[in-house]
């Protein structure tokens, strides 16, 4: 059967509202009364419910992470976010509690308010996002897992999206190519102003501009019409591209099959360069150059970060993680001038 707090009260020869007073902390006890109680607690197992708070931390041991999630294949990108913040959590005995509403304010407001959780991680964080102004109103410990334009002092963690844009547009310079093209996430994140999509993209595009190269981007849905169109899009633009940065993970196996439909061989006559983590990169039949996503990384400093801010510790107020570029068989020299590969 389960145990109540009356329960809880009748072992300890003392009333309900004092087993609740103790439970919450709101009210002064005496040490000896504390001590009953805690010990017909544990003699009875009684577990409080989710959202109480514990008898000396007077925290629920609960973290949220404010996730709006996307139908279709990018909501396969965003799980193992999930996952690998949920192993991070139970690392540093936390639980995970997802709130995955669209509308991300209420769930925030609605789960602080009631003191569901002791902390917020935010995710797919946006340029401007307003659920950071509201977490630092709200006054509770919170991360943000990404850059916004303006943080309201809260402590951010991300990896550096515009340095990974401007390595892999350096990386195809230095190859010799000057006809670049970005092929991007799907319409929807860049209309929602997703800091990540924007970042890597400003980087490599800058990058390129910087050095008098010929930069084209478009966004791209990961179905195979989007890829079609989005790569039709691309060449339309500029004929001549002979570099291609891909961060569209779902859309990454689509893009090399369509390249050798029209003729385009991978490096010979376009080098192909990816952005995704390692083990969309192993999926795929030929080996691409990437710059790495570190996504358990990611996670489990940003859990780390959080559990330390309800610690009462002082995070970096900015974790920025540096990207790495691994060259394989996917990128070359530039093609020769007046070579134009046969389209189909």
């Amino acid at each position: 059967m389960t145990v109540t707090i009356a329960d809880v009260a009748r072992h300890a020869g003392v009333s309900r509202s004092t087993v609740s007073y103790v439970l919450s902390g709101k009210r002064s006890i005496s040490a000896e009364t504390i001590k009953r109680v805690e010990r017909s607690i544990e003699e009875l197992q009684f577990r409080p419910h989710a959202g109480a708070q514990s008898i000396r931390t007077r925290r629920t041991g609960v973290i949220a992470m404010a996730l709006p999630l996307v139908h279709g294949p990018h909501n396969q990108v965003q799980m193992p976010y999930v996952w690998a913040a949920l192993a991070a959590a139970r690392e540093v005995g936390l639980k995970l509690l997802m709130l995955p509403d669209d509308d991300g304010e209420t769930a925030i407001r609605d789960a602080v308010g009631t003191a569901l959780v002791d902390g917020v991680m935010v995710m797919e964080v946006q340029q401007r996002d307003q659920r950071a102004g509201l977490l630092r109103s709200l006054k509770c410990p919170a991360v943000l897992v990404g850059t916004p334009d303006n943080p309201h002092g809260l402590p951010y963690v991300d990896f550096d999206f515009a340095a990974c844009g401007r390595l892999c547009a350096e990386h195809l310079l230095e190859l010799g190519h000057s006809h670049v093209g970005f092929l991007g996430q799907p319409p929807e994140t860049y209309r929602r102003g997703v800091a990540y999509a924007a970042h890597a993209r400003d980087g490599a595009m800058s990058a390129l501009r910087e050095q008098g190269a010929r930069a084209t981007w478009t966004a791209c849905d990961p179905s195979p019409g989007g890829v079609v169109a989005a790569l039709e899009e691309l060449l339309e633009k500029d004929p001549e591209m002979s570099g291609l940065i891909v961060y569209n993970e779902w859309a990454l196996p689509l893009v090399v099959d369509r390249l050798a439909s029209l003729g385009h061989r991978v490096p010979g006559d376009v080098s192909v360069i990816a952005i995704c983590p390692d083990d969309a990169v192993e999926r795929l039949a030929h080996p691409l150059t990437t710059v790495s996503l570190p996504v358990e990384d990611l996670a489990r400093i940003s859990v780390q970060r959080l559990a330390g801010l309800i610690n009462g510790e002082r995070p970096p107020s900015v974790t920025m993680l540096a990207p790495e570029l691994k060259v394989r068989e996917s990128t070359g020299r530039r093609r020769s001038p007046g070579h134009h590969p046969p389209r189909s």
